[in-house]
């Protein structure tokens, strides 16, 4: 198998932006047709998405984007199964919530114990995987599936195609009748989009964040549009593919905690800043007093780097897959730096031997 950083440069140069124009890989073949009718006549007032890694970030990513367009459809995400905790009961128990398991595996356990704990809504569920236990699970109980059937998947890093993921889903949601657009247009021009939103300036910024974030601790913040959306995924992309530490927060949350972090002058860290031009004034201006206080010439500050990823394009869309691919030319050139080898701690902790590089290679043997 070749290494995961040369399949994640090649997916970086030839198939990130292809990916948009993939939204009909999946099916709904598995769709009982008494669900299909509830969803077509406008029962379900909510989606409650759940699901580990990045089986649930792409649901984060389209939750922001549909607040951001005004639909009028609920979205909520957790991520666990212990739900009750997570989401008030009224939620997930009201009849006109639709549930989504989410597992690209479908080997997950924490998905199958959500199935196992929600038996009194599997009419109103729907299991969104590739296959696995899951699968099984969901045909053994009559329960809804929505099968991803992509075409060119990396078995180890499904990480990898959550652009993919966000132009099925929604294709599948306009498709069903759960919002009223069809924003494939949209998702298509993206391709397009990014060509020119995603420069050359990008790529040096990239560069020297990578130069200037090696051997430290990075800090993502963002306003809470970001938070869950794009500093969750570019959290896993640096954890996973580069497999440097990195932490995140809510900007103005960091600036009454974990700004206090930064006083140590041994420590190193770098500040990712996601700033977002059309952050309200008061945040831009608390922007600016932070970059003010981390870079003055002072001693705390010698092990400090502040970088701003500037977020000036037109769409949400836009600002998100371009920032998506800053970050991941970012990871690129860490994960180069280090050439850290996997241990495959992922499959190992989460108990999902369908990920570890041991049992990919034992298929491919037996093939």
């Amino acid at each position: 198998m070749r290494t995961r950083m040369d399949r994640y440069e090649e997916f970086l140069s030839k198939n990130y932006r292809k990916g948009f124009t993939k939204s009909d890989e999946y099916s709904l073949d598995e769709l009982s047709d008494s669900l299909r009718t509830r969803i077509a006549a406008g029962h379900f007032k909510r989606v409650v998405f759940t699901g580990m890694g990045c089986s649930a970030i792409v649901s984060d990513v389209v939750r922001a984007f549909f607040i951001s367009t005004g639909t009028e459809v609920e979205f909520h995400v957790f991520n666990d199964y212990d739900h009750a905790y997570l989401l008030p009961s009224s939620v997930i128990d009201d009849d006109r919530t639709l549930i989504i398991l989410s597992s690209y595996s479908g080997h997950s356990m924490e998905p199958a114990r959500a199935f196992h704990a929600l038996t009194h809504a599997h009419d109103r569920m729907v299991l969104l995987t590739s296959g696995g236990r899951l699968a099984e699970l969901g045909r053994q109980a009559g329960v809804s599936i929505l099968r991803w059937e992509l075409s060119e998947p990396d078995r180890e890093y499904p990480l990898f195609h959550v652009g993919q993921y966000f132009a099925i889903l929604l294709d599948v949601f306009f498709r069903l009748g759960l919002v009223p657009r069809d924003f494939g247009a949209e998702v298509r021009a993206l391709p397009d989009h990014l060509a020119h939103d995603f420069t050359d300036a990008h790529r040096e910024l990239a560069r020297t964040a990578a130069l200037r974030s090696q051997d430290a601790n990075i800090i993502m913040i963002a306003s809470p549009v970001w938070h869950e959306s794009l500093l969750k995924l570019a959290k896993m992309h640096f954890n996973e593919i580069a497999m440097v530490p990195a932490t995140r927060n809510y900007f103005h949350e960091f600036c009454h905690s974990e700004v206090a972090t930064l006083s140590d002058p041994t420590r190193k860290h770098s500040v990712l800043v996601f700033a977002d031009a059309d952050d309200d004034e008061y945040t831009q201006g608390k922007r600016k007093n932070l970059t003010g206080l981390l870079t003055s010439d002072r001693p705390q500050n010698g092990n400090i780097e502040v970088i701003e990823i500037p977020m000036t394009e037109p769409t949400f869309m836009r600002k998100y897959f371009t920032a998506l691919e800053f970050v991941q030319h970012l990871t690129l050139a860490l994960g180069r730096a280090h050439e850290t080898q996997s241990r495959n701690l992922i499959s190992e902790a989460a108990g999902n031997p369908w990920y570890h590089g041991d049992t990919i290679l034992a298929e491919a043997a037996g093939r």
